[in-house]
């Protein structure tokens, strides 16, 4: 059995796995740390953080 990294072995191919890697991480961050703190600053679901009149509240005070 071949490790991945065999697969891998040009360096482009290193920088885009672990770039994609690394952006998936950082989303997956950002939606737990968005739901956890939704439901901590609000009271209500902590799914509501995924509710995109939510976000429309959101970027009305940046607009």
């Amino acid at each position: 059995m071949k490790q991945y990294h065999q697969y891998i072995n040009e360096p482009w191919k290193k920088l885009l796995f672990w770039g994609l890697l690394l952006l998936l991480v950082v989303f997956l961050l950002f939606v737990v740390g968005g739901l956890i703190g939704y439901s901590i600053s609000s009271n209500q679901s902590a799914f509501n953080f995924l509710n995109p009149d939510s976000w429309n509240h959101v970027f009305s005070f940046i607009r």
